[in-house]
């Protein structure tokens, strides 16, 4: 067994500890979320106030590409999380990946974070009868910055994007959950379909594509027609999935 460890220089004193973490893990901190990744809050032995998200196991398959061609789920969390930040995008700062290899095969992987209190938008947002515009404006506003220098959240639905209201009265926005962000030179189409991931609420979904358009220079309405089209044709096709799914484990039984 190997295990190659990726840290952010700023942490290089945990580099042991982080190291033997895997062998603790289960047994330590506080769990956030368990599904089919688990996500933990442990405190360093400096006191470092960290999340530990640990990766599900993957397929054969999926874990021999990790192991030569592309990089894990949890080096990109790694890599993407400073790109962010480069970009001047909060995000939780990424303390290291560790991963586990067996017979040179992948076999476990982990991401390390800061720990942030900020919370998720889909309290404010989604779970209420009238949603901040306020709070809404913001998130039009983060994703025409994110399209405008190149950057697209692979996630951006409104529990991976975290708010916290500041002593002045403004709003502070984070990104989590980044493993599956690209940059580079982005399609108008594109970035119309990574803003159709922020909510299936409709008259929410109306407000930010109206704004987001507006900051962008686009037509508002043309650019919600798209949107709702879009997401539209993206619940129709999940409906069917599900069918399918549905159907095939039945004849499993």
């Amino acid at each position: 067994m190997k295990t190659r460890l990726k840290i952010n220089p700023a942490y290089n004193c945990l580099d042991e500890w982080l190291r033997s973490l895997p062998e603790f893990f289960e047994s330590s901190g506080t769990t956030i979320f368990r599904g089919r990744n688990e996500i933990r809050r442990i405190s360093a032995p400096d006191g470092t106030d960290l999340v530990v998200k640990r990766f599900g196991h993957l397929p054969l398959f999926r874990r021999l590409i990790y192991s030569t061609v592309a990089s894990s789920k949890a080096r990109r969390a790694f890599n993407f999380g400073n790109r962010f930040l480069e970009l001047g995008f909060n995000t939780p700062e990424p303390v290291a990946c560790i991963e586990i290899y067996k017979r040179g095969i992948l076999a476990d992987a982990y991401f390390v974070s800061r720990y942030t209190s900020f919370t998720p938008l889909f309290e404010p947002l989604v779970s209420v009868d009238r949603f901040d515009s306020a709070l809404a404006d913001d998130v039009a506003r983060l994703m025409a910055d994110l399209h405008e220098r190149g950057a697209v959240h692979g996630d951006p639905n409104l529990n991976n994007i975290l708010y916290q209201r500041q002593p002045d009265g403004s709003v502070a926005l984070s990104l989590i959950d980044t493993n599956r962000s690209h940059f580079g030179r982005i399609s108008k189409r594109r970035c119309l379909k990574n803003l159709m991931r922020v909510t299936h609420r409709r008259d929410l979904m109306r407000h930010i594509a109206g704004r987001y358009a507006v900051l962008r220079g686009l037509d508002p309405v043309a650019t919600v027609d798209r949107i709702f089209s879009m997401l539209a044709r993206f619940e129709r096709n999940r409906t069917i999935r599900h069918r399918l799914k549905s159907l095939l484990s039945r004849k499993k039984r």
